[in-house]
């Protein structure tokens, strides 16, 4: 993050904007060093929220991971800031950079950017879960689901892979809805890279309930206010989803990039500053290449070493030429 680009957050938080009298977004795509764009007050409008959004869009850009297109994930921003209106610009800014660090779109899919009382939050969902650990390529693939009443479900845990763990949807039920009962488990497990399956991790709505409980201070927060507007007061099961997931790191091998994800939602959750935890492009290119290059090593070490050439039967090798003439001093020498 640039000198000027958290001075300008530092500024926006403390409510004293620097450069007052400049007008938001004019002329240049970012703050010119050591100086900031007028920071507009809760009170104004989402368009004024992209007009100074729109001076730090070099400095946003430069987090997306290489590959990420711009277009779409500024156009998601834009979607969501009339949901963004009465947070902190500053809030806003982070939770756009700590989102822009991972690559993730906030359209609703893989990430959102919401309120968390006057603040604006970067909040990953179960599929930037699963896309964050993908990524590495240790984990091929994730796969998760919700088991309802009318399904048959069966995990034995002693039973060996894969046959210990089935889920066979009711399809009959799930042409009519009302029929095929409520939700009664969430799942997740993921294949490993090897072929091997994890082990799954399996949460009922009573782990569910006991996780918002004890762990979630965005639902503590809610309910002290008064409040029933967090994830989980309007998504349960994602959420219960998403704590799957997040339990897989326990026995799944992860990346960098998936400690860093859970370290910003928990900061998220918290009310703690996100982008401390975000990674950087440039280094979280560095670490995926390292990883990448300790896989290919493990995975020489698996290849049989080549055949040595053998020499014909009955073939007898020349004798070398010895240099400079016989030697003196033959036989008969004492």
């Amino acid at each position: 993050m640039s000198s000027s680009l958290l001075a300008a957050v530092k500024q926006a938080a403390a409510g004293t904007p620097a450069g007052a009298g400049r007008p938001a977004g004019a002329d240049a795509e970012e703050a010119p060093a050591g100086t900031v764009p007028t920071v507009p007050s809760s009170a104004e409008t989402a368009e004024a929220l992209h007009a100074w959004l729109t001076r730090f869009e070099g400095q946003i850009l430069r987090r997306l991971p290489k590959g990420t297109e711009p277009g779409p994930f500024l156009a998601a921003v834009r979607d969501r800031l009339p949901a963004l209106e009465g947070c902190s610009p500053a809030s806003i800014l982070e939770a756009v950079l700590a989102c822009a660090s991972f690559g993730f779109n906030p359209d609703g899919r893989e990430a959102v950017l919401t309120r968390e009382g006057p603040l604006a939050v970067f909040i990953p969902t179960y599929r930037g879960y699963v896309r964050a650990m993908t990524n590495s390529g240790a984990v091929t693939s994730i796969r998760t689901g919700l088991v309802y009443a009318c399904d048959e479900f069966v995990y034995e845990p002693t039973r060996p892979v894969p046959d210990d763990f089935r889920h066979v949807p009711n399809m009959d039920a799930r042409k009519r809805k009302a029929e095929r009962g409520e939700p009664v488990f969430a799942y997740a497990f993921a294949w490993l890279a090897g072929g091997d399956r994890s082990q799954p991790v399996i949460l009922s709505r009573e782990d569910g309930e006991e996780i918002r409980d004890q762990y979630s201070r965005a639902y503590q927060r809610a309910v002290t206010e008064g409040r029933e507007d967090t994830f989980w007061h309007t998504d349960f099961w994602h959420m219960v989803v998403k704590s799957a997931i997040r339990r897989l790191p326990k026995t799944v091998p992860m990346s960098a990039e998936v400690h860093a994800l859970m370290a910003v939602d928990e900061a998220a959750d918290e009310r703690r500053p996100q982008l401390e935890h975000a990674p950087d492009p440039e280094a979280a290119e560095l670490v995926a290449e390292a990883e990448r290059a300790a896989r290919a090593a493990e995975a020489s070490q698996d290849v049989p070493a080549g055949t040595l050439r053998v020499k014909g039967k009955g073939r007898r090798s020349k004798p070398k030429k010895q240099r400079g003439g016989p030697r003196r001093g033959g036989r008969g020498r004492s």
